[in-house]
């Protein structure tokens, strides 16, 4: 992170003039690294992406479950009265009654279909990977806009202060000339009305600066009630994404970069996976398997349900294929995947596009904040060249206090504007570089 040498040390003692050396706060410090450390911590929207990561883990395991058999355990009594048909085809009356016991291992492997959802489940993964990943940069660059609103809220607080000491100083001054008769006492009024404007703004500056710090606690999931500070008592321009003439080699990163287009190629990957399986995975047999073994006994009525007892078991397999809706020839669902694949390469093409805005926009609005910083930072010298030529000529006895205040609120302005703009440069900065996927 560069910043601008020479210009910097001269703002930086521009505003150390309005008091900005230290803060007096009541709340904590806080630095930018340890703002864009916090938030990703505890964000409550990269927890939830955190959790869509673990949800389509478990999806895919779930997947891979599909290939491996279940085993039902079971304990089975069975009783019959009166008719019954016997096997080789009378009818006759009957009282009998049973009892089973054993284990039956069962599989029903819908090979295509299982392994077409389980590479499918895996592009859900990666897509839900890069989307914890983007709702982790999304709070980063939340986290150091709200730093730098708050780095400027303090920096204006300490402005507005100097200028209430200012205008009170000159405000006991011309009430002391008034009451000799040396001065108008319009002129003393005018003067007392700046100096109860001044301290207006110093009450507006640190209701700003506290509503900052709430919303800065808020993003990094801290209590609002402890009051945050900014830790840099000086704001200058900082540097993190070099600019040039063109936004295109910007662009080109940003294609590159930006996990919403891993995002993207997931979601059509696993789109695509699914459509090449509703024309595939029918065509592979179904495998069903069965083996149950036991104990059994039973007889008539009257006896008891164990009698005769002894192993029993039972053994099958086979392949089978379903013909019609959800299986072969059923061309709804072929057309439905493909219709789904199609819809998510457009939505990935409108990120592509998304991106390319973004970065345009971001690197437009970079280079004409710089410029912006570049004459903000001319007319706070001129103002401060001002301020202290009224000085001097205050103190000569050539200019009135109410030329002299003049220039001291428009310091005041000068300096207050300056600190909204660095504010936004520097804002614009880490927004472009989320914009770049940095």
């Amino acid at each position: 992170m560069k910043t601008h040498g020479s210009k910097r040390f001269l703002i930086a003692g521009l505003l150390a003039g309005a008091g900005m050396v230290r803060a007096q706060t009541a709340g904590g410090p806080i630095d930018l690294p340890t703002a864009l450390r916090l938030a990703g911590a505890d964000n409550l929207e990269v927890s939830i992406a955190r959790e869509k990561v673990a949800e389509a883990r478990a999806s895919g395991d779930v997947a891979k479950a599909r290939f491996f058999p279940w085993i039902t355990p079971s304990l089975v009594v069975r009783r019959h009265d009166a008719n019954v048909q016997a096997v080789n085809g009378p009818v006759i009356d009957a009282d009998k009654q049973s009892f089973a016991a054993g284990v039956a291992l069962n599989a029903q492997l819908e090979l295509g279909e299982a392994r077409f959802q389980e590479l499918a489940a895996r592009q859900h993964v990666r897509a839900a990977e890069a989307a914890l990943a983007g709702r982790q940069r999304d709070a980063a660059l939340r986290a150091a806009v709200a730093y730098f609103d708050l780095a400027r809220a303090r920096a204006a607080v300490a402005v507005a202060e100097e200028s209430a000491r200012v205008a009170a100083r000159h405000a006991e001054q011309i009430a002391a000339t008034t009451s000799a008769g040396l001065s108008f006492k319009g002129d003393a009024t005018r003067v007392q009305a700046a100096a109860e404007r001044a301290n207006l703004a110093v009450s507006r500056a640190k209701a700003e600066q506290r509503m900052a710090a709430a919303r800065l606690a808020e993003i990094l999931r801290l209590d609002p009630a402890v009051e945050l500070t900014a830790a840099d008592a000086e704001l200058a321009p900082i540097t993190v994404v070099e600019t040039t003439d063109s936004a295109g080699p910007l662009v080109a990163r940003a294609l590159v970069a930006r996990p919403e287009l891993d995002e993207a190629a997931g979601r059509l990957e696993a789109a695509r996976t699914l459509r090449r399986g509703s024309e595939v995975a029918p065509l592979v047999p179904t495998v069903g398997a069965q083996a149950s073994f036991g104990g059994l006994g039973g007889g008539p009525s009257g006896s008891g349900v164990t009698r005769d007892w002894g192993y029993s078991g039972d053994y099958a397999i086979g392949l089978s294929w379903r013909v019609g809706p959800g299986g072969i020839f059923d061309t709804n669902r072929q057309r439905e995947a493909a219709s789904r694949e199609r819809q998510v390469a457009l939505e990935q093409e409108r990120v592509r596009d998304l991106i390319r805005r973004q970065v345009v926009e971001q690197h437009v609005r970079v280079r004409s904040l710089a410029t912006q910083v570049e004459l903000s930072r001319k007319a706070l010298e001129a103002a401060d060249q001002t301020a202290r030529l009224s000085r001097q000529r205050r103190d000569t006895g050539v200019s009135a206090v109410l030329e002299d205040i003049q220039a001291e609120e428009e310091l005041a302005r000068a300096r207050r504007d300056y600190l909204a703009i660095v504010a936004e440069h520097n804002q614009a900065q880490y927004a472009l570089k989320h914009a770049t996927g940095g």
